[in-house]
């Protein structure tokens, strides 16, 4: 049954196909065309019916029944076959086919077989009859069944053939014409056949593919991201896909003027476009719109005149919305203090061009920088969160200050520049007045209250400079000056000024010189013992050579030691020059007892300093014991307080000893002495010059002295200069001596032999012995 059903299902297969390939989907629809054209299939099957009728009717004989009854049972079946047919279809089933194709192939056989045998009955009546119905219906079959060529080829030669078979059967000799000519008419049909096939097959193919095509770019406008318009030769739209306007569905523009969608103020400029687009030539606009939930929405709009003749324009539009925000928010920020919010130092400079450009005929203005005092010491000790809530709290009090037209910037750091309404002195000092008074009051920060301080330089514009370099440079030195005189207040730039920012700038390139000439050297200040006038060691104290060979003290470098990079050059510098003598003197023999180093909080903060001074002592060769460290209170301030302890507890552990240096000028002392591992006391030189005139003096000194002793540490006097100031501390204890009564700062050449020489110059000559 298998093997049987083969080759009949390969022949159905062959018989509803074609020779030209086709996709199988297409292939199903042309075989689905035998269960359609309804009308042509009912006049067929019903004209067979009658044409079999008259033929009984005409031929009252067994055969001419017998063909009207199978007309009439298998039109039934074909009908039957058909409805089947059609309701799969609707069903989305495969319909019978095979089946359908067999009936056909039946119907036609036997409208064949009822041609041949009115022929051969000699009732020329009924066979024209039947030679006119049988080419009607071949006529039929063609139309029908297109999409099954071979099969409506099959149904045509299976209703003519037997036409020319019985021309040359019949007496009639001209009815042999038929025999020749149906033959010519069968080939004619099956090519007529084949040819509508290709005709609709290729029909078919190019209406898939517009399909495709447009299911395609459907697809590609419902999944893009842009607006898409097509405006017509008078530019109003004639396809929209999410258009712009978002107002409701895309057909409600369908016929609107698209620049009537357009903002007003962006009209023009969109009508240039459309001009550009026309001329052949891309055109683009950047445009905005209104959504429905009423947010401002921006599109970048390309133009372009579509290539058919037809004068349409399409536009693209792209919401660039995210984009536009970014570019603002990046140009705001490029403009503006990201922790403050407040306008920057580009836009500071801005409005004081402007306030330039526009000072001969507006009102006069000034410019006020503002450093926030002590705000480092804030920083170190509470942290940065704590230091970046003073600058918020600055920036909205300096806000709150201000005047109408008047602006606030912070320009970097701790630093604030306002521009306000000034045409005089007094109203400089009027607009300090307000800023002052809203920062008086303190905030309050994790339970702390903080204070609000600020020193404020101004310069008046245009009256100290026509350019903003020159009103920025008069404001800064007019700042300088209110830091230099104390903090908290005001200062209005003088030229006057001028000198003390110039001796600033000239004590950085000082610094700067004798660091790349390296002329620094140290020199050496001894220490005495009070109670055998022996030489104890010395202090080391920064000298250098200035350009025009003349020794100079730290004092003309002081600017230097405050800026934190060239402090710490200085002190490394000054540190590696003393640890070269030191060496020296040891392997020379020179008993100089110890060498005591300032060293400065800027040393501290790279948490190594402790470490890299070990180490190059024992490069060097020195033991620690030579070595003294004198630090002051301000090292023990601050957020790196316990990187200082940790360091110096290293270098005491080590044998170095500690000095406390200025002891008295300072506060929190006796905790600063609890906490950190300090051997010696050092008293400020400003105590012991007070001594014998001033009662307080000598019984801070007296009181200093008695503290050092209880707690173990041994006290040194500085700057003692006089024999009497010598007696009286000899009188109440105190341990060493240091000042011009015994030797003035000493090269590391002239020490051996002040060693030597036991005589330390003082007036009353009075006598150091060199320690053993």
């Amino acid at each position: 049954m298998s093997a049987a059903g083969t080759p009949l299902k390969r022949l159905m297969k062959w018989l509803l196909g074609a020779r030209a390939e086709v996709p199988d989907p297409i292939s199903v629809q042309l075989r689905n065309g035998l269960f359609t054209s309804i009308p042509i299939f009912l006049g067929g099957v019903l004209n067979s019916i009658a044409v079999a009728g008259i033929a009984a009717w005409r031929h009252a004989t067994v055969l001419f029944l017998g063909w009207l009854v199978f007309e009439i049972v298998l039109g039934m079946l074909r009908f039957a076959t058909l409805v089947r047919g059609r309701k799969a279809l609707a069903a989305g089933r495969a319909p019978p086919w095979n089946l359908s194709a067999t009936l056909s192939a039946l119907w036609s056989a036997s409208v064949g077989f009822g041609a041949f045998i009115c022929l051969m009955s000699g009732d020329w009546v009924l066979a024209s009859v039947t030679c006119l119905s049988a080419a009607a219906m071949v006529c039929g079959i063609c139309l029908r069944n297109f999409g099954t060529p071979r099969l409506a080829a099959l149904m045509v030669f299976l209703a003519l053939a037997p036409c020319a078979v019985a021309g040359l059967l019949v007496a009639e000799p001209v009815m042999a014409v038929l025999s020749v000519q149906l033959p010519v008419y069968i080939m004619t049909i099956f090519t007529a056949a084949f040819g509508l096939h290709r005709l609709m097959v290729s029909h078919i193919l190019a209406v898939a593919d517009l399909q495709r095509s447009e299911s395609l770019n459907k697809t590609i406008l419902q999944s893009s991201p842009d607006y898409t318009l097509i405006l017509d030769e008078d530019l109003r739209i004639a396809f929209c896909n999410r258009p712009f306007a978002a107002t409701g569905p895309d057909g409600a523009l369908i016929g609107s003027r698209w620049l009537d969608l357009l903002p007003p103020d962006y009209r023009a400029a969109g009508a240039r476009m459309l001009a550009d687009a026309a001329a052949g030539e891309a055109g683009n606009l950047v445009t905005h719109y209104i959504d429905l939930h009423n947010q401002r929405r921006w599109l970048d709009v390309i133009a372009n005149r579509i290539s058919d003749g037809t004068g349409r324009i399409i536009i693209v539009a792209r919401d660039i919305t995210h984009q536009k925000k970014s570019e603002e928010r990046a140009l705001w920020m490029a403009h503006h203090d990201a922790l403050t919010g407040l306008p920057n130092r580009a836009l500071l400079q801005d409005r004081l061009d402007v306030s330039l450009e526009e000072a001969d005929r507006c009102a006069a203005s000034a410019l006020l920088i503002l450093d926030v005092d002590n705000f480092k010491i804030t920083n170190d000790t509470l942290g940065h969160d704590a230091g970046d809530a003073l600058l918020c709290t600055f920036a909205d009090r300096l806000s709150a200050a201000l005047g109408n037209g008047d602006m606030v910037a912070r320009t970097g750091g701790d630093e604030f520049a306002l521009i306000v309404t000034a045409e005089s002195e007094a109203e400089i000092h009027a607009a300090a007045e307000r800023i002052f008074a809203q920062l008086r009051e303190p905030f309050c920060y994790d339970g702390r209250l903080l204070e609000c301080g600020a020193s404020i330089g101004a310069s008046l514009i245009p009256r100290d400079g026509r350019t903003r370099s020159e009103i920025l440079k008069a404001a800064d030195i007019a700042l300088y000056a209110a830091k230099a005189g104390g903090r908290a207040q005001l200062k209005i730039f003088e030229p006057a000024m001028m000198v003390e920012v110039e001796r600033y700038q000239a004590m950085i390139a000082a610094a700067r010189h004798a660091l790349q000439l390296d002329t620094i050297v140290p020199y050496y200040q001894p220490k005495v013992s009070l109670a055998t006038s022996r030489v104890l060691g010395f202090e080391a104290l920064l000298r250098w050579w200035d350009r025009d060979g003349e020794l100079r003290g730290p004092d003309v470098l002081r600017a230097a030691f405050e800026d934190p990079t060239l402090g710490s050059m200085l002190s490394d510098r000054m540190l590696g020059k003393v640890l070269d003598d030191v060496s020296r003197w040891l392997r020379t023999g020179v008993q100089f007892g110890h060498v005591a180093i300032n060293v400065a909080a800027a040393d501290f903060r790279s948490g190594c300093f402790a470490q890299t001074l070990l180490d190059r002592l024992r490069e060097k060769g020195v033991p620690p014991s030579c070595i003294q460290i004198e630090v002051t209170e301000t090292v023990f301030l601050g957020r790196g307080a316990g990187y200082v302890e940790t360091a110096l507890q290293q270098l005491s552990e080590e044998g170095i000893r500690i000095a406390l240096d200025d002891f008295g000028t300072g506060y929190a002392s006796l905790s600063h002495l609890n906490q950190f591992p300090v051997d010696l006391l050092k008293i400020d030189r400003s105590f012991i010059q007070h001594m014998g005139s001033n009662a307080d003096a000598a019984a801070i000194c007296a009181a200093v002295i008695n503290l050092g002793h209880c707690l173990g540490l041994e006290v040194i006097a500085e700057g003692i200069e006089t024999p009497e100031q010598e007696a009286h501390l000899i009188g109440v204890g105190c341990d060493t001596g240091q000042g011009y009564l015994y030797a003035g700062a000493l090269s590391a050449e002239e020490m051996p032999a002040l060693l030597l020489r036991q005589t330390l110059g003082s007036g009353h000559q009075r006598r150091a012995q060199p320690a053993a």
